[in-house]
């Protein structure tokens, strides 16, 4: 017999939707459970290595705080975070670097400390559905299969695994072919000599400037007096090493980091394209493909980057990184439309300005538009809320938008701002007896502004 464990709130995905909706519901005095199969938690901040967080602010507005900023602020008193820092390659209004352990630490004792469930090592499998109501979830651990019976559920698992069980229509990749954004392996080198790479930048200009840069060209010598440095750069050289066989990578830029260790730099440039991360055969083909790609850029650094002469690998993320699988159908769908024109929805529950940034599913190109600088736009709780189902809630980049929407909300802050607001709405819906679409916008929002929440501004 299948063991039953019961829980007001399951929340399954242990990234940073998933921890801060297990934390917000847990703190407004839920038993909850939060299913994470991995060791650890922070999904792709930590396990796909996806650094640094991209972006907290809209110009000088920081439009994401709450439970995010309580993640900011702890990494910083660990001194594993300088907090929020100018985007050295001024593509968004800023840049959040960490620690990758120091965040493992962070949301674990965040969760321990509101008394969450941990499953770690825990597999979902299916979802068990009556009517319009999950009944429960199947997972799987060592010890075999188990069930977690719940009053209400919250999908954080980027893909939207659970709401795909749980019968919710979906979309994936883009409406001309269903492609998605390719996903990307990163890592990290150490043994770099910025000083070097900064002095190639101040011979060579032109080899730093980016294309699609807020404030234009981008000086080398202010750039190397950033606290953070960062780049996308060598066009030249890449197409050099292509020209010689030496580069095969379908990327025009090398994009980098510096990590909080001297010497250190976080690469990704990788780029994986026409495979699904919701087929196990081809999520298999991406990560040897991802871990192919890795081993050339090293190689390419090493032969053709001044400064990475003596770069070497520290470490490869666990994972490939995802950037587009399922989006769910929802009460409301959040278009390009709407982030371009920064619309305001009554009922906005998570705010952001980081711009469209597509990666081509199918060349090396990317595609970006924007907001103008200090503008920002909303997502509104619907977008979190399925058609079908009455005791579910997304989070994360699993939410109801357009393939050119994601592009925009698909960053780690967004989805943190996205995990606050449906750990919140589970406990209102759960107080109240009410269905997700019926829990009331209104004391959504002021529940999360009592909890440090960004809600927008008059203008």
């Amino acid at each position: 017999m299948v063991p039953v464990y019961t829980y007001d709130l399951v929340v399954v995905g242990g990234g940073s939707a998933g921890v801060m909706a297990a934390v917000a519901g847990a703190r407004m005095g839920l038993k909850v459970a939060l299913v994470e199969r991995y060791g650890f938690l922070g999904g792709t901040l930590t396990a796909a290595m996806v650094g640094p967080m991209q972006s907290f602010h809209a110009g000088e507005i920081q439009v994401v705080k709450g439970l995010a900023q309580e993640v900011v602020d702890r990494l910083q008193t660990l001194g594993a975070s300088p907090g929020h820092v100018p985007d050295p390659i001024d593509y968004c209004s800023s840049i959040t670097p960490f620690d990758y352990e120091g965040l493992k630490r962070v949301l674990q004792e965040m969760c321990v400390e509101a008394g969450v469930d941990l499953w770690l090592h825990t597999l979902f499998l299916d979802a068990a559905v009556e009517g319009a109501k999950i009944r429960h979830i199947r997972v799987w651990q060592k010890d075999g299969p188990k069930e977690l019976a719940a009053r209400f559920f919250v999908d954080a698992s980027g893909d939207g695994d659970l709401a795909a069980a749980a019968g919710v229509p979906f979309q994936v990749g883009r409406e001309e072919d269903s492609l998605p954004q390719p996903m990307t392996m990163i890592f990290s080198v150490g043994g770099v000599d910025w000083d070097e790479v900064f002095d190639y930048f101040q011979e060579h200009p032109e080899e730093l400037q980016h294309p699609v840069a807020i404030h234009g060209q981008i000086d080398p010598e202010r750039l190397r007096r950033l606290p953070f440095r960062g780049f996308s750069a060598f066009p030249a050289l890449l197409e050099q090493a292509r020209a010689a066989g030496e580069f095969s990578i379908p990327r025009q830029r090398i994009l980098v980091f510096e990590s909080l260790r001297p010497g250190e730099a976080i690469v990704n440039t990788t780029r994986v394209q026409g495979l699904s991360s919701l087929r196990g055969l081809e999520l298999a083909r991406a990560e040897v493909e991802g871990r192919r790609q890795v081993w050339e850029l090293v190689d390419f650094l090493r032969r053709r980057v001044p400064g990475f002469q003596q770069a070497y690998v520290i470490a490869v993320a666990p994972q490939i990184g995802v950037r587009e699988s399922r989006r769910i159908v929802g009460e409301a769908q959040v278009t390009q439309e709407d982030i371009l024109a920064g619309r305001q929805f009554p009922d906005a529950v998570a705010y952001g300005a980081y711009p469209i940034d597509i990666h081509d599913p199918a060349t090396a190109k990317n595609k970006t538009r924007r907001l103008p600088e200090g503008e920002y736009y909303s997502v509104p709780y619907r977008a979190l809320v399925p058609k079908t189902t009455e005791n579910l809630l997304v989070a994360g980049r699993c939410l109801s938008a357009t393939h050119e929407a994601l592009a925009a909300l698909r960053l780690s802050p967004f989805a943190m701002a996205m995990g606050h607001a449906a750990g919140v709405a589970a406990a209102l819906a759960v107080k109240t007896g009410v269905a997700a679409r019926d829990v009331d916008a209104g004391q959504l929002r002021q529940v999360l502004g009592e909890q440090g929440a960004f809600l927008g501004k008059t203008r």
